[in-house]
């Protein structure tokens, strides 16, 4: 993990250290180029940013059944 991009990001539960790495993210069909943080000192697994994904998806989360359900829909921006 270190041998990535070290950066200190912040957010709901304060600020760490964190490191980059580029990753392919499959998607579908589609392919994508992001870069992507990790820190192994999150109490849980968490989204470290939106940048490179969200873009180009919107993602609905609906935790009510069982198991929650995920909706993934391609957005086309000009």
């Amino acid at each position: 993990m270190d041998a990535g991009r070290k950066e200190r990001r912040g957010g709901i539960g304060g600020t760490q250290d964190v490191w980059v790495h580029p990753v392919q993210l499959f998607v579908g069909m589609d392919l994508f180029s992001i870069e992507a943080a990790f820190s192994p000192s999150l109490p849980v697994g968490g989204l470290l940013g939106r940048k490179g994904f969200f873009e180009y998806y919107k993602v609905t989360f609906d935790p009510a059944p069982d198991p929650p359900e995920v909706e993934i829909e391609r957005v086309y921006r000009a």
